[in-house]
């Protein structure tokens, strides 16, 4: 049906084509960060969780981007360019 109301600022920490959010002294939130480079390590390079976005560690509508594009269908599933865009963007932390 519908996600639940969550209490708080709802911030886009990373998006589907590069984006990463930092804050006005030009920090980034590394938590989303890192969680999206976990799922590209965890499987293997086959697949990304970007578009990640919430409320402090509360994550809500991410995208996936795999390898296979039969796996996750749809326009928003960018295949091996959505993960070259991510890390093209990413720094380890």
């Amino acid at each position: 049906c519908c996600e639940r109301f969550i209490e708080g600022e709802y911030k886009k920490y990373n998006s589907n084509s590069g984006f990463i959010e930092q804050s006005p002294d030009h920090k980034v939130r590394n938590t989303p960060q890192a969680f999206s480079h976990f799922t590209y390590e965890s499987s293997g390079g086959q697949l990304i969780v970007v578009d990640v976005q919430g409320v402090g560690d509360l994550y809500t509508d991410p995208q996936i981007h795999s390898a296979d594009l039969t796996k996750y269908s749809g326009d928003a599933n960018l295949g091996l360019r959505g993960i070259a865009y991510f890390f093209a963007s990413h720094k380890c932390n």
